[in-house]
């Protein structure tokens, strides 16, 4: 499968979306050997994420190829953010100095079946380090439904997979290996300097340009897949019960035709066995749409649009049955199976929510509650579960959890995304560092990491002069900076 790269070109001459850093540089020049990114390209190009939300100006960025030119561009640059395949939905990679696109370190150094660890540069592809490790009978630890991100980038913005009893990607890594504010390169092991390593993901990049890591693997394994459709009032009873009996499960709610597509998969000791019980051998990668069930689901927006919404909905009902058809029982490669995605959906901005995996009763009732009266601007939302961690910033921290993703086209999300935050907001949350946060208060994110004030104090050890954070960055820092000593406060004085 030819791979689709996140970058999406549009000629958008005065758009207000084009952020032109390139004005606000202070004291930059080119680090030594490194070219501009699109040297000679018109004024009006952009580059646009995958979500079609967020678009920056070409001439700020810069394709380091090898470490050397990473440091040459620390050092000669004040202001820094890097970047790397553009699939996060939110703003997280402007800068008032240059972008560092780390796609062009993406060699794959060493593959050691042994320890089963493979090392690689941060701009390697996810898909291209499952296929080199596979041979070796080996896997990444989790993946999520896309694998299309560099490795550094899925990590640095907390990307999970859809397994209760499988942690964040994060957790696979047992070093990086990066590039300081000072331009000094130095290694961070989770064995050697447990604390710190605690802090380096998810972080967003704000302590320094990562070049290479160690992830730890695991046994490469087969899995069947099934798919059914049950009603939501029958999911909020039996959500517990799909998540704790399965490996892998996703659940995707069509709320407008009260309809929940449940999608599992388990181990198997063989293509064979699963094929003896029913299930489609699948070569390679079985996306979760295909062609013709997307162009389904954008005639369903459309309608929506005209506010034809019984039509609309005789469609998903289409869209279901088809994807029943293909996706009942199936079996192929591990990565094959859980990366679903590949096809890219239609654009789309994204809010996912975390919870205490204990209250899930709670929250999907609540859900239904808003969705039963109010129709939601999208066809449908997506619900997963992974296992708790220790990281300082991981949004399981400490609990279970269980993720809900919303999703809306770009110019209605804002309200939409409001709306429903403001529904969960009671029950209590943490957010995907890559998906909605500039709807969330500074000061509410502080109060749900228990460590917040323990990250930003080493924050700001290791970039006292916020090279790597650019300015919404540094604005939410201070806020949760100021939330944290008001909290601390606040305890003194026995509030």
């Amino acid at each position: 499968v030819a791979f689709i790269p996140f970058i999406m070109w549009r000629r958008s001459k005065g758009s207000e979306r084009i952020i032109d850093a390139t004005r606000h540089s202070k004291g930059s020049s080119e680090g030594k050997g490194v070219k501009s990114c699109h040297d000679g390209e018109e004024q009006g190009d952009g580059v646009m994420n995958w979500a079609e939300t967020f678009m920056l100006d070409p001439k700020i960025f810069r394709y380091p190829e090898t470490i050397e030119e990473v440091t040459s561009l620390v050092n000669s640059n004040l202001k820094i953010r890097c970047a790397g395949a553009l699939h996060s939905c939110a703003p997280l990679i402007s800068s008032e100095g240059i972008i560092m696109s780390l796609t062009k370190l993406d060699k794959i150094i060493n593959i050691d079946a042994e320890r089963m660890t493979v090392k690689c540069q941060s701009g390697a592809r996810i898909h291209d380090i499952c296929t080199a490790v596979a041979p070796y009978n080996m896997a990444l630890g989790t993946l999520g439904t896309i694998d299309w991100q560099t490795i550094s980038g899925a990590v640095m913005t907390g990307t999970h997979g859809g397994a209760l009893t499988i942690p964040s990607l994060h957790t696979f890594v047992n070093s990086y290996t990066l590039v300081k504010p000072d331009g000094q390169l130095e290694t961070i092991c989770k064995v050697s300097d447990p604390k710190l390593f605690s802090a380096m993901a998810p972080s967003m990049g704000v302590f320094g340009a990562v070049v290479e890591m160690e992830v730890q693997c695991v046994p490469l394994q087969i899995l069947a897949a099934r798919m059914e459709v049950i009603e939501v009032e029958k999911l909020i009873d039996t959500f517990e019960s799909i998540m704790q009996s399965n490996k892998y499960a996703r659940v995707v709610v069509y709320p407008s035709i009260n309809k929940a597509t449940i999608w599992r998969a388990n181990p198997v000791s063989s293509r064979n066995e699963a094929i003896a019980m029913g299930a489609v051998n699948s070569d390679g990668y079985t996306n979760f749409r295909n062609d013709t069930e997307k162009s389904l689901l954008q005639k369903y927006l459309n309608l929506c649009n005209a506010e034809r919404f019984d039509e609309a909905d005789l469609v998903l009902h289409d869209v279901l049955n088809s994807q029943l058809s293909r996706l009942h029982h199936y079996v192929g490669q591990y990565n094959h199976i859980l990366c679903k995605e590949r096809n890219n959906g239609i654009p789309h901005a994204d809010i996912e929510f975390n919870f205490d995996f204990k209250k899930n009763r709670e929250v999907l009732r609540t859900v239904k509650s808003y969705c039963d009266q109010k129709r939601v601007p999208y066809y449908n939302f997506e619900i997963r579960t992974t296992k708790q961690d220790d990281a300082m910033l991981s949004c399981c921290q400490g609990r279970d959890s269980m993720w809900i993703d919303f999703q809306a086209k770009a110019d209605v999300s804002r309200e939409f995304f409001g709306e429903i935050e403001a529904v969960l907001k009671p029950i209590g949350f943490r957010k995907h560092w890559a998906k909605g946060m500039d709807n969330t208060s500074p000061e509410y994110v502080a109060q749900q990491f228990p460590q917040m004030d323990e990250f930003l104090g080493l924050m700001k050890e290791w970039d006292p002069d916020g090279k790597f954070r650019n300015t919404q960055g540094e604005g939410w820092f201070q806020m949760m900076d100021s939330a944290v000593a008001n909290q601390e406060s606040e305890v003194l004085r026995g509030v």
